[in-house]
Parts: C-alpha cells; structure tokens; sequence
C-alpha cells in the first residue's frame, strides 16, 4: 500500500515483461498504480449509507467509509464496528496466480455500520414466516372445513336414506301387518259364507253375482256358533283396521309435533269424570287379558266404597267438594289420547292376571293469587286461579324396562321388545307424542322401573285452576243430555221441526266418492239406519245431481257427503259451487287428506265438517244431531 497526495492510499502493481520463447529473460516492465478510491467510484448506489469498505493485507489496511454512495477514506487499519462481525462479506482483489509468492494479496471486505443496519432493519422475513405458517394452516382449515362438510353433507344424505327406508320397513310392517289379518279374517267369511249357502268355493258366489245366474244351491243351516265366529272374526278385521288407522294417525301426530301445527283445543274440563270414564272404557281390554285394573282417587275420596265389575276394576265414590272443584284447562281429546295410551300399554305389556293401577291425587301447592290466562276454543279469552296440581300414576306389573330403555323412552320411534311383545301393534310414536301434549299443557312425564321383569310406573303431573260450576260452561264431561235440540232462533230447529222432518220421510243423502267400494258400504251402513242414498262418483257429477234436485227434477238431499280427491273436480271445489247457489245444506268431509292446511281449504270452501277415513258412524250421527237432521236418542231404523 502507498499513498497518494489527494488521493488517498493506492498501490503499485508492477508485471514483468518476458519472451514467449525464454520467460527466463526479463526484457521489460508494467507499473500500474491502483488509487482504491477510484476502485470504489460508481460501485454503490447513490442512496447507499453505512458501509465500511476495509481493503487489506496481511499486515496492512486502510478503511473507507460510503456515504450517499461515494466512498471516503478514513484512516488506516481496520476499524469496521465490530459488532456487526458476522455481516463480513470478502473478495479477493489479486488473484494468487498472477503474482509472485512474495507479492502482498489485496482482500476487500464490507461491514455494515449502525446507520445501515438501521436503515436495512425488517421483521419481514419474520412476518413472512408467520404469514406462510399462516396461510397454510388456513389452507389446512379450509381443506379439513370442506372435508368435514362433505363428509357431513354424504353422513346426512346417508341417514336419510337410512331413515327412508326405516320408514318403508315400518309403514309394511306396522300397516301389511293388521291389514294382512284383515285380509285373511275375510276370505275365512267369504269362504265359510260360500259354504254355508251351499257353493264349493268362493268363484262360485262370484260368478253367480257378476253373471246373475240362476245356480240352484242347497243352503246349509247356519248354526249360532257359526254365526258367532262370524261376528268374532268380523270383530277381529275391525280391531286390525283400526290398528292401521291408529299407526296412520301417530305419524300424522308426529309430523302436526314436528311442524309445530299441533293446536290444542282448550276447555274447562271436569278431570275427576274425566280419568273415571276413560279407565272404565279400557275395563274390557283389562277383563279379556284376565288383568285386575284399579283406580284410586286417593286422599280426595270423601266418602269410599269399593266395588268389583267383572275383574277387579275398584270404584271409588264422593269425591271432597274441594277438589272437584279444580279443574284442567286443556284439550280433552288430547289428554284422553294420552291417559288411554299409557293405561292400554301398561295392559299390553303386563302378562294375564296381573295388575294396572292407575292413581290420582291433588297436590296442594302454596300459589295463592297467581293466575293463568287461556284462550278458549270457542275464542273466549279466561283468566283462572291457580289451584295445586294433578298427579297421575299408572303403575303396571309387567315387563319393566331397563335403564338405558328408560333413558331414550320418549324418543319418536323407540319399541322395545318388539318381537316379543309388540308383533306389529304400535308405531313406537305414542310415548313421543304422549310428551308433546303433556307439554303443551305445561305438564310433565316420567317413567320409573327397577328393571326388567319389575314392572313400570307413568307419573304425570297438570296444572289444575279453581273454577267454579257457574263458570265452567265448556266443560267436557257430565253434560246433560238433551232429548230436544237447544232452541237456536238462527238456526230455527226444533223438536217440532225434527218431527216434521221425520214425517216427510227418511234422510235423504247424496254419496260422492270416487272409489265405488267406499260408496256401496256406505250407503250400505246408512240404509241399515234406515237412510236412503243416491251416489256421485266425482265432484263434477255431484254438482249436477243437486242442482238437478234443487230445479225439482227429483227428491231433495238433506246432506251430502263429500270426499276431497277426486277426478274431473275435488270435494272442495264441489263444496264451494253448491255453496254458490246459496244452499245451506250440511256438506260433510269424509276424507283421508287431513293434513291441518287441507282441512283448513275445505271448510273454507263450504263444508261444515270434516271427518276421517275410516268413517265411525257414531261420529257422523253426531253431526247430524248437530244440524238438526235427527235426535240423539232416535232410534237406529234396521232396514227390513
């Protein structure tokens, strides 16, 4: 190293000129003089700062300092900052083969100041770090989220196949079931009729039927035992008709519950009366297992007097005028539906010769002042005391239940011992739906059993209100019978008016429904009543017969019974043109659509009632009593 005045440090580098023949003869020589500020002009940017340039030997250095991208020398040695040691970035400025061994090698080395390292300073590769990490769990989440959402929507779409076809094995199985004896009870009659009137096989009464031959038979004398089995076994079709109707009914329940449809139709009921006659109508289902069935009113028994009917059914009489006079506010179909169900499994479910008891008590409750304000189904809006609580018990000695069957019992669709007990005679929906209406009216259910083999306990518990007679109008139970019809000037019926009905002849009614059996059994069942029928296959053709009969063309209707689906027009359309005529005639429903929003359209299309399918006669003559069309206690005419 040397210096130059104004320059600063530089160096001398001297070359040897030699022959390319005899590189042992010198015959001249290169001095070049290196000025090492020069060497660092237009290496560095202009906004450059911070860096200390060292340009050394193995004895000597010099350092240089770049500012605004120029460097300036400092002084001699090494006097980079030492604590940025490990940025030291080294190059060779002499390569080792283009010198002697005893010529100096020259190194450059580039320190960072503070100023620079300052300047230059970032958490970005840190931040970078984090934001990769980052973006690749989010990645992750995304990925694991759209998995778990496939996988969820493929698990759902699975359990609904599961369910559908859950759904179809119990739709066969507790439908084809009762329905299969229904169809088998009736070939036994058809075929046991063919017999008994003389003809060898069932083809032979059809054939005689569709072609009207004349097929001269020899009748048998049909004995009053056979005439009984008849009756039993037409007994048994029923009962099997009407546990297919029970299991369409429950899922018709189930799905009023799960839609939030299921409205309660609320009434001042007499309870006391109530529990009686509902235990009493079950006596002989109790009577026919060879069961004892109890019922005990408990502590509210004034005045006790036990008595047997049949087997072991307990009367208790003279209830405390205290409690008799609390009442429920509640529907009282729907808590019949339930008091019947938990008594007829507790039935079901207990073998011959045991028993069922059913209690009732009146808990006293400290909530005096406290009122609960109701919504009649007549409209009328109520306000009642609070009065203490119902508590119910249906205790049974039958099969019991295990703890894990008590804890998912009042889940839709649980059925235990199914093949054992059950052999297609429930939905499994009873007990769901049974909690749904205990709800709705504020109660609450439990079930209790120490295991199998131990038989169970229903407890069930009802807000109860003061209610005094005089205000119980709507009251269910004990209502006394009329032999009139109550005066109504809108209505204008009387007894006079049912007896001028009857005078001028039988009922008259007009049939529609589009399935010809349906048709012919009930005219059949009206007739036997000693009602007359004309039929209409559809809306369309019953329009026309009563607007026949209205110009005069025939005898007049005195009610139409109308079906909803059917072709060319539906029952609701018929309803509201026959309505449009102004007619007031009573327009019945007897319809298997009784989805709340069907009934709904056809009573608002004109039809005063709506009944279901499978029709029971007692309901229809009700709402003929209501109507006026007869009395409630005429008496059934048997067509001769």
């Amino acid at each position: 190293l040397t210096q130059v005045p104004e320059k600063g440090p530089a160096a001398i580098v001297i070359r040897p000129i030699l022959p390319a023949n005899n590189l042992t003869t010198l015959t001249g020589i290169v001095v070049n003089q290196v000025i090492w500020a020069e060497l660092l002009e237009n290496v560095f940017a202009d906004e450059v700062n911070g860096i200390d340039c060292i340009i050394k030997t193995e004895n000597k250095a010099v350092t240089y300092s770049v500012t605004d991208g120029v460097g300036t020398y400092q002084a001699e040695g090494d006097l980079h900052d030492r604590r940025y040691e490990s940025f030291e970035c080294c190059a060779d400025l002499t390569g080792s083969d283009l010198f002697t061994a005893d010529s100096p090698q020259y190194k450059l080395c580039l320190y960072p100041k503070s100023t620079f390292y300052e300047s230059y300073q970032t958490k970005n590769p840190r931040v970078a770090a984090i934001g990769a990490v980052s973006a690749i769990a989010f990645t992750s989440l995304l990925f694991f989220m759209y998995d778990y959402f496939v996988r969820r929507d493929a698990d759902a779409k699975k359990k609904l196949l599961e369910a559908k076809r859950r759904f179809m094995r119990f739709v066969s199985h507790e439908v084809r079931t009762p329905l299969s004896a229904v169809c088998m009870g009736l070939n036994v009659m058809q075929s046991e009729i063919a017999s008994s009137l003389g003809f060898s096989s069932v083809d032979d009464v059809e054939h005689l039927i569709q072609h009207e031959a004349d097929v001269r038979v020899e009748p048998k004398e049909v004995t009053v035992k056979e005439a009984l089995e008849w009756h039993a076994m037409a007994k048994e079709v029923q009962r099997n008709t009407e546990t297919a109707v029970k299991v369409l009914n429950d899922l018709l329940n189930y799905d009023k519950i799960e839609s939030g449809t299921l409205q309660l139709e609320l009434t001042a009921i007499r309870i006391w009366d109530l529990i009686e006659q509902t235990v009493k109508d079950l006596q002989s289902l109790a009577q026919a297992k060879q069961l004892v069935l109890e019922l005990n009113f408990g502590d509210i028994v004034q005045n006790r007097c036990d008595e047997e009917v049949g087997i072991g059914y307990r009367h208790y009489y003279a209830l405390s005028k205290e409690a008799t006079s609390n009442k429920l506010v509640g529907d009282s179909v729907r808590f019949v539906q339930v008091l019947r169900n938990l008594v007829s499994n507790a039935i079901k479910f207990t073998p011959q010769h045991g028993v069922v008891s059913v209690r009732v008590d009146w808990i006293k409750e400290q909530t005096v002042g406290m009122r609960d304000t109701f919504v009649l189904k007549t409209g009328e809006q109520v306000s009642y005391r609070r009065n203490g609580r119902l508590l119910l018990s249906v205790h049974d000695t039958g099969v019991g239940m295990a703890k894990d069957q008590l804890k998912n019992l009042f889940r839709a669709g649980m059925q235990f011992h199914v093949d054992e007990i059950q052999a297609g005679r429930g939905s499994g929906l009873s007990l769901y739906i049974a909690k749904s209406i205990i709800d709705q009216h504020n109660g609450t259910i439990c079930a209790a059993s120490d295991g199998l083999g131990l038989g169970s306990t229903f407890t069930l518990t009802f807000p109860l209100h003061f209610i005094a007679e005089k205000e119980c109008q709507q009251c269910l139970m004990n209502e006394p019978e009329q032999d009139d019809v109550d005066d109504n000037d809108d209505e204008g019926e009387t007894e006079e008016s049912l007896a001028e009905t009857e005078e001028s002849g039988p009922l008259r009614f007009l049939v529609v429904d589009d399935a010809p059996s349906v048709r012919k059994l009930l005219c059949r069942l009206l007739e036997k009543r000693g009602r007359e029928c004309d039929q209409a296959e559809d809306g369309k053709q019953a329009v026309a017969k009563f607007k026949n009969a209205m110009e005069g063309n025939g005898p007049r209707y005195d009610a139409i019974l109308l079906d909803y689906q059917m072709p060319e027009m539906i029952g609701p359309d018929a309803a509201k043109i026959i309505r449009g005529t102004g007619s007031s005639i009573p327009i019945i429903g007897i319809t298997g659509n009784l989805q709340p929003e069907d009934v709904s359209y056809f009573l608002s299309c004109g039809a005063n009632a709506v009944l279901p399918k499978p029709l029971k006669m007692n309901d229809l003559e009700d709402l003929l009593v209501e109507h006026g069309l007869c009395s409630r206690n005429e008496p059934i005419k048997t067509a001769q």
